[in-house]
């Protein structure tokens, strides 16, 4: 029975036992001996104990090897300790089999502070001598060349796994828009992404659009001046516009922009009511326009649908198309907190009125203003509309008085919407004192010393008072 055992090395049969270290100076030589010293990166000869007695390398290998360390160690303690079992039956098999080789994949730790070097190895025994030889090939190249295919791998299913977030959350934002986006491979012409607000522009059944060519939906005028806007797009890297008929009748205003991507070229069309239409369906009245108050309509999630001229020039907005579509909170409010209190006490039977807030306009300027809103059914679809006035000078009108501070808790509650918290709660602990003051002076007949000792104060500190609050006369000195 053979055995290994970690510090004897392998124990053959007594009778193939030697006293002393057979030495091995050199290799078989010969034409096969030649041919495998060209093919193995490294050569190892065990004598019959199992410990290396020569060791060859004709490959890069060799320079990394300290061959006087090696000679005279057992072979199997070199082996990384996972694999020293393999290694061992291996070996077994090799000596039990004269002449016969054995194949095996271990790592053996044969280069000092390095990590163990992978080898394919070909194990046979000489039964004329009791010798084992070795040929190992190294493996460190196919396995870097492994962890370069795994980190790929691993880098591509990342990718992937990225690539699908992506585009979840594209398709999302698509459908969350207030306008039409299609996309049209420019060379097919077909339809490649389509919204579903697109459709409905193009009165289309849902889904009808993507895979179909393109246009569809248009009559003979729109699609000849949806050609001529594809073709202009192509000559331009901006945004071409235009406006189309659809098959009904109705106008669109378009907008193409060419999008270039190795080989492939896309369209890139938007597509959205005309003003005309939106006005047409908000009020259906010329008053609308003509209204001297700013009239806005939103949907339910405070998207703008319409505004007449008057808000426009409130908010400094040049055109409805630069309003339509995007949340009114960009204008209304000092943040969206004050379009999402506004939407959340709108109620069908139920009209918000007087509702301070501020106007925040193009020009970056800020207007006080009242808004009153109202919830009606347009084209079986809840919308806001909104009417919203400048008291801007109103409010300053009120305040030119000689006290720069609000008379009563009405006054302040009043200014919620306008003045910060902060600010309003200073202002209340400021006429509470003033108000005190005032009836501490009248219960004393204007006496200001018994209404400084009423009151707790200081004389000196009661007439600092009196000065800030602009109470009495202007007299300063302390009685």
């Amino acid at each position: 029975m053979i055995s290994y055992n970690p510090v004897k090395g392998v124990n053959l049969p007594r009778h193939k036992r030697g006293t002393e270290v057979k030495k091995v100076s050199t290799f078989p030589q010969g034409t096969t001996a030649s041919l495998l010293a060209a093919l193995a990166d490294l050569q190892f000869a065990l004598n019959d104990s199992g410990r290396i007695a020569a060791v060859a390398s004709e490959s890069a290998l060799a320079r990394e090897l300290s061959r006087d360390t090696l000679i005279g160690q057992p072979w199997l303690e070199l082996v990384s300790e996972s694999d020293r079992k393999i290694a061992a039956d291996c070996l077994q098999l090799a000596i039990a089999q004269a002449d016969i080789a054995q194949t095996m994949d271990v790592r053996l730790s044969i280069v000092t502070d390095q990590e163990p070097v992978p080898l394919s190895c070909w194990v046979c025994s000489n039964s004329k001598d009791n010798t084992v030889h070795i040929a190992c090939l190294d493996l460190r190249s196919e396995s870097n060349l492994r962890q370069q295919l795994v980190n790929a791998q691993r880098t591509l299913e990342q990718d992937y796994w990225s690539n699908r977030r992506l585009e979840a959350r594209y398709r999302r934002m698509l459908e969350m828009v207030a306008e039409g986006f299609i996309v049209v491979d420019d060379l097919s012409g077909r339809v490649l992404e389509a919204n579903g607000t697109a459709t409905t522009l193009l009165e289309l059944e849902e889904g009808a659009l993507v895979g179909r060519i393109f246009p569809v939906g248009l009559d003979a005028e729109g699609v000849r001046a949806l050609t001529e806007l594809q073709r202009e797009s192509r000559s331009t890297t901006g945004i071409v516009q235009g406006k189309l008929t659809t098959g009904t009748g109705e106008t669109l205003n378009a907008g193409i922009t060419c999008l270039r991507q190795g080989n492939e070229t896309r369209l890139l069309i938007r597509l959205s009511e005309t003003s005309d239409k939106t006005q047409r369906e908000g009020m259906g009245d010329v008053s609308f326009q003509s209204a001297p108050d700013g009239i806005l309509i939103t949907d339910s999630a405070g998207v703008v649908i319409a505004a007449n001229n008057a808000y426009l020039e409130m908010a400094g907005i040049q055109d409805i198309e630069q309003a339509a579509g995007r949340r009114a909170d960009r204008w209304l409010g000092r943040s969206i907190v004050d379009l999402d209190v506004l939407m959340g006490n709108i109620q069908p039977d139920r009209p918000l009125q007087l509702f301070s807030s501020v106007l925040r306009t193009e020009f970056g300027t800020r207007i006080d203003i009242e808004l009153s809103a109202v919830q009606i059914e347009r084209q079986d679809q809840l919308s806001v509309l909104m009417f919203i006035r400048d008291v801007g000078r109103r409010i300053y009108a009120d305040h030119t008085t000689d006290v720069h501070l609000p008379r009563s808790i009405e006054q302040i509650t009043g200014r919620v919407g306008r003045v910060p918290l902060k600010q309003l709660v200073r202002e209340s602990t400021d006429v509470i004192e003033a108000l005190c003051i005032e009836a501490a002076l009248k219960l004393t007949q204007d006496n200001r010393a018994a209404a400084a000792e009423l009151l707790g104060l200081s004389r000196q500190s009661l007439y600092t008072k009196l000065r800030r609050f602009d109470i009495g006369d202007s007299e300063d000195t302390v009685a």
